[in-house]
């Protein structure tokens, strides 16, 4: 149902080559002008008509209910006056009819797959890897909450140099920690780099790890293990969660990777390099420029190189029957994706949807932490945890201490996810510690505040009765803004989807909660005037608390009952 169907229906019927789709309810930009606006140039295209001719055409020729009083044209849109009562009744009563409110189920019956993060093994999350894992986890929650059967998957590389070199390094990986392991992985390559020999152990346990050995490929497995859990439980810390973990090893020598070398032998583009490599000559499939143009498949000694087998996993991905299907990667690996869909696409073969993201920046600079110049996950989200603890123990002394540390990390996280993921994907983030944890600005803590405001005053009411009554006063324009935010969920999600991207979903959860303060400072509700008031304003909360605590859930965000 949509809240304005008693708008668009007449419409529909009078011009039956429209369809609903074709129908752009907007605010108008002052309440003055009216309460909603149909933007005409979407139906106006459809008709073959001007949009200012179709928008008098419309006001002319149409008769609405009562409930619209006043529909004037103004140029391209078409402006409306309404009973206020009416379709504020219609709004407040879908949403606190519904748990999933906003979502339009647009994936039901569909499947869909989306990878993303996927760390080195022998690395502990970064900040800039950090944007992934948020990005990623939100895309998967728009698509779940839409609907779709969705499976979030983590490439495991327990395969490469780092792996060979951490397994002769370490006889027993059940005794080290995550962080141990780290540190053994740095002395590690530094010897590596100064000890041929050791070197040339390493890419032989690789080898071995190819063929099969059975006591190799158990030691990569626990290494890779160890160092995946450590690396889940910090991105766990940011809400990220994944449904399936496929290893690199799978995919050695994969039968469907012939199929590959043959198709593009046909096209001439794969030959023996001086080193006895076998390589991809890209420019034979289109590649344009010189940067990227050649890529190793195998080495010398029969070995598989990272990106060969890469194909192998692509393929099976592709294979698994989702007709959504994602990947997340850095901006830094683009001309990687590139490469990769060039050789898929030469062997018939197709590449995942690609959302590429660039990098996080820290306005105060970087960190310091043991690795120099590396801004940890980890160190960065107890930072701002702790800085949280100022702000909330300022703002809360009457908590308890333990109360405010939970709140504290509750907040923090909403603070670093909100500041990354209002900004698109592709533009860097500048982050701001001071800005991104202040209660009272553009910022994830704020919206959380807002919740917990409106859990204060539905706790002050006692029960609220989720029935909408007859009588339901909306005589403000702060109330029928507020509303008319409300309404338009549906579409912020559905945008988001189809645009990959949950920049407008935190941009929504902003502007609701600004929309908020302003009812909640011009509007009373536990001291409304009348009865039917104070009901309908407690119900209009209700609705907003909803709604924010849906937006909030698809940004990874705690939306808090006390803050």
């Amino acid at each position: 149902m949509n809240a304005f169907d008693n708008i668009s229906e007449p419409i529909l019927a009078a011009y039956p080559d429209l369809d609903p789709a074709d129908l752009c309810f907007v605010p108008p930009p002052s309440l003055r002008l009216g309460d909603i606006a149909l933007r005409m140039f979407e139906s106006a295209q459809k008709m073959g008509m001007a949009p200012v001719k179709l928008a008098a055409r419309i006001a002319g020729t149409v008769r609405f209910g009562p409930e619209v009083t006043l529909a004037e044209a103004a140029g391209p849109y078409l402006n409306f006056r309404l009973d206020r009562g009416f379709f504020g009744r219609k709004i407040v009563g879908e949403i606190l009819a519904r748990e999933d409110y906003g979502s339009s189920g647009t994936g039901q019956g569909r499947r869909a797959l989306i990878e993303h993060t996927s760390i080195n093994p022998n690395a502990s999350p970064h900040v800039g890897r950090a944007r992934n894992a948020m990005i990623g986890d939100s895309l998967a929650r728009l698509l779940r909450f839409e609907g779709y059967d969705l499976s979030v998957h983590y490439y495991v590389n327990d395969m490469g140099r780092q792996i060979a070199l951490l397994a002769l390094s370490c006889e027993d990986p059940a005794k080290l920690t995550f962080d141990e392991i780290l540190d053994l992985y740095v002395k590690a390559n530094a010897r590596a780099e100064r000890d041929p020999e050791f070197a040339a152990k390493g890419y032989g346990l690789l080898a071995a790890m190819e063929e099969g050995d059975a006591k190799v490929r158990q030691q990569f497995h626990d290494i890779t293990d160890l160092c995946l859990q450590g690396q889940l439980a910090v991105l766990a810390r940011l809400g990220a969660a994944y449904d399936r973990f496929d290893r690199e090893s799978k995919y050695i020598k994969d039968p469907r990777l012939d199929t590959v070398v043959e198709k593009l032998r046909e096209k001439d583009a794969v030959f023996v390099d001086e080193d006895q490599r076998l390589v991809v000559d890209l420019a034979k499939l289109g590649h344009a420029q010189e940067e990227g143009r050649y890529f190793v498949l195998m080495r010398a000694n029969g070995s598989s190189m990272y990106g060969y087998r890469d194909l192998a996993y692509t393929i099976d991905k592709m294979d698994q029957g989702a007709e959504l299907n994602l990947l997340v990667l850095g901006e830094d690996h683009k001309l990687y994706a590139q490469q990769q869909a060039l050789i898929l696409g030469a062997a018939g073969c197709s590449y995942p949807e690609t959302i590429h993201y660039a990098y996080i920046l820290l306005k105060e600079g970087k960190m310091s932490t043991r690795q120099g110049n590396v801004v940890l996950l980890s160190d960065f989200l107890n930072e701002a945890t702790a800085r949280s603890v100022e702000k909330v123990a300022e703002q809360y002394p009457e908590l308890e201490p333990s109360r405010q540390k939970e709140i504290a990390e509750q907040v923090a996280v909403a603070a670093i996810r909100f500041a990354i993921l209002r900004v698109g994907p592709n533009k860097n983030v500048i982050f701001d510690w001071d800005s991104c944890l202040s209660f009272t600005g553009d910022t994830g803590p704020y919206v959380q505040y807002s919740c917990a405001r409106i859990n204060s005053i539905l706790r002050k009411l006692g029960d609220v009765p989720s029935e909408i009554g007859e009588s339901f006063p909306i005589e403000t324009d702060a109330e029928w803004s507020v509303l008319m935010k409300l309404a338009a969920f549906s579409d912020t999600v559905q945008a988001a989807v189809d645009q990959r991207n949950c920049a407008s979903v935190a941009q929504f959860a902003l502007e609701t909660a600004r929309l908020f303060t302003t009812f909640y400072h011009d509007c009373p509700v536990i001291q409304a005037p009348t009865d039917a008031q104070r009901i309908a304003r407690a119900q209009v909360c209700a609705a907003v608390r909803r709604t924010l605590h849906n937006a909030l859930d698809l940004l990874g965000i705690a939306a808090l009952e006390r803050m």
